[in-house]
């Protein structure tokens, strides 16, 4: 166990001391402040003119989309009853995880893809300690990354919610504290996937898999493998063997308001949406069987791989 510790601080110091690992949390930090103080201060004043009798009607939905005001209007899109604070921390909770999601790649890439493509695992592996406390140790460096990256930007979070003037939202703190499985799951893959390639492919397949593992991925692959392809079934092993990325988001949304997922599912996919029907991971206990599978993968692939 000491040997795990040793392992785990001075790599976690490592992490602590690079560039990447700043200038994530200085960005997300400053699209954060900006949701919550300048786009607060938007939404607030949207919400007056709410209240004075204007009705918004959206056009469309996404970036491009359209939002016109007038008066008495009642034509609705699925999301126009949902409080505006929730929207904002949803925007919130997704910059914040999709950062965290991209860190743990970036640097469970470098904690044995380093070793690998520098040629000095031989020398790492030749010291006193086990391949299974080297594994964990640095797996574990990388775990505790992330988190101190999430505790971060929630506390600057909360800061942000009462400084813009919309008031600490509680319910945004257990939704940070379940996405954290996100990050700490697209981690492990990339250590795993580091094992077997070069960290640079390890990383870019990392990306790959965990944009595939979220609802837009998913859709994307329903819509070319089901309805153009007609290959359900293949669809169906492909969400098998994708992280069960869009469970970890259901359930930490859930915290912001019940059913908000849904009403973004049904405003963004219409009936085009994957759903359970389609193979899809749905319960929590399949997330932590399935980090399970991973951290077993990982260890017997270190453990079993020859280094030459």
């Amino acid at each position: 166990m000491l040997a795990i510790y040793y392992i785990s601080k001075r790599t976690l110091f490592d992490i602590l001391r690079t560039g990447l690992f700043w200038v994530a949390v200085a960005l997300c930090g400053f699209l954060v402040f900006s949701l919550l103080y300048w786009g607060w201060g938007q939404v607030e004043r949207e919400v007056d003119r709410f209240d004075s009798g204007e009705r918004p009607v959206s056009r469309g939905f996404g970036p491009d989309s359209e939002t016109e005001w007038e008066d008495g209007g009642n034509e609705w899109d699925p999301l126009s009853n949902i409080k505006p604070e929730t929207m904002i921390l949803w925007h919130v909770y997704g910059i914040t995880i999709g950062f965290a999601n991209l860190l743990a790649i970036f640097v469970m890439m470098g904690l044995l893809g380093r070793e690998l493509d520098r040629r000095t695992i031989d020398l790492l592996i030749a010291r006193p300690v086990s391949r299974a406390q080297i594994y964990l140790g640095k797996l574990f460096a990388g775990w505790i990354s992330t988190v101190i990256f999430m505790a971060a930007l929630t506390a600057w979070t909360l800061i942000c919610m009462q400084w813009g003037g919309m008031g600490v939202q509680p319910g945004y703190v257990n939704a940070a504290a379940l996405g954290t499985i996100a990050p700490i799951l697209v981690g492990s893959i990339t250590l795993l996937l580091t094992i077997w390639m070069r960290g640079f492919l390890a990383g870019l397949l990392a990306v790959i898999i965990t944009f595939a593992g979220g609802t837009t991925g998913m859709f994307m692959i329903k819509i070319l493998g089901v309805e153009v392809l007609k290959l359900k079934t293949a669809v169906m092993v492909v969400y098998k063997i994708l992280p069960p990325m869009n469970v970890i988001g259901i359930k930490a949304v859930d915290y912001l308001e019940t059913d908000l997922w849904f009403r973004f599912v049904q405003g963004m996919f219409s009936e085009l949406g994957p759903t359970a029907a389609d193979g899809l991971y749905t319960e929590m206990w399949q997330v932590w069987t399935y980090l399970a599978g991973v951290l077993i993968l990982g260890w017997l692939s270190f453990f079993r791989r020859q280094f030459t």
